[in-house]
């Protein structure tokens, strides 16, 4: 497992390299120059040229491409990702809170989304009342295609104004989380339901689940030990590009609910032209994505450790 890990994390640095190269190009392809976007903030300050030339000197825009690049480069490995052009503050900082509002938010969808797709997957597979496997089914259709901004409008109304039982919108706990949590998990939920039903239904026809119920076994540990273990493959694949797309996806959600999360950020800093700040969050959601695909791989090995490694076998 240690030596799988260090050459997924060997693999990963090239692929970091080339974020941060699509982040600079990018920067070099934005249609103002970061220069005179510093310099007329407060949208009443009319720079003249050579102030613009003293600008650009100081932020390294005078100096050839490569240069620029790898002075970068140096930077975000030394920790300097630059200020922010809004608030003067290090991007690192701020992409480091707002991401921490981000992973926590999307840990928490995927938990909650997890745990009511599983139960409701085995219904459908074991229970033989027609009545609720159509009630099931119909259920994960639905929330399948409720789209997360009426989902959030309509929580807000009911749970946080009505009922007050959640902030409306802010951050200053994981309690602020726990709402808007819900509404990501809503949509996931219902493909997931779905997903992991099918992938249950081929190891339930499998030989060794007949003979663990010709054995006598109890009906929950068939279920618990032999079909969610070797089942949860497919799902975690399904899961894991959820992941990814809650992370990049949930600034509907975070403005909604006025979350300082990454959506937030960027969103304003893409308004704003804050180019740090978009560099930066280029940066860091790859490495985030990175990660999220680091541990579902884990996740695979640990759940089924006979997958084959660099061509031996883990036991």
């Amino acid at each position: 497992m240690a030596s799988y890990l260090w050459k997924k994390v060997l693999l990963a640095v090239p692929t970091i390299l080339g974020i941060t190269l699509i982040a600079f190009i990018l920067l070099q392809l934005a249609p103002s120059d970061p220069a005179l976007v510093s310099l007329t903030l407060d949208g009443t300050n009319a720079p003249t040229i050579d102030e613009i030339q003293i600008k650009r000197h100081e932020l390294g825009l005078d100096k050839p491409y490569i240069e620029q690049y790898t002075d970068w480069l140096k930077g975000l490995l030394h920790g300097n990702w630059g200020n922010s052009y809004i608030t003067n503050e290090p991007v690192l900082d701020m992409l480091i809170t707002a991401s921490f509002v981000t992973v926590l938010l999307t840990v928490f969808a995927v938990l909650i989304s997890m745990s009511i797709a599983l139960p409701l997957a085995i219904i459908l597979v074991m229970s033989s009342h027609k009545t609720i496997r159509t009630s099931v089914e119909l259920i994960s259709i639905f929330i399948a295609t409720v789209p997360s901004f009426w989902l959030a409008m309509v929580g807000i109304h009911i749970f946080a104004e009505n009922w007050s039982l959640f902030p409306t919108n802010g951050y200053d706990s994981l309690y602020s989380l726990v709402l808007p949590a819900i509404v990501l998990a809503i949509p996931v939920t219902g493909n997931l339901i779905r997903v992991q039903r099918i992938s249950l239904e081929e190891v339930r026809s499998m030989n060794y689940i007949l003979f663990a119920k010709a054995k006598g076994l109890p009906i929950w540990h068939i279920i618990y030990k032999y079909m969610i273990r070797n089942s949860i493959i497919s799902v975690l694949s399904l899961l894991g590009n959820y992941s990814r797309s809650l992370l990049g996806g949930a600034v509907v959600v975070e403005l909604i609910f006025s979350l300082p999360g990454l959506g937030s950020a960027v969103l304003q800093a893409i308004q704003l032209r804050d180019y740090p700040m978009i560099q930066g969050y280029i940066v860091i959601m790859g490495i985030i994505t990175i990660l999220v695909n680091i541990v579902i791989d884990l996740l695979y090995v640990w759940l089924q450790p006979e997958i084959s490694i660099g061509g031996t076998h883990e036991s």
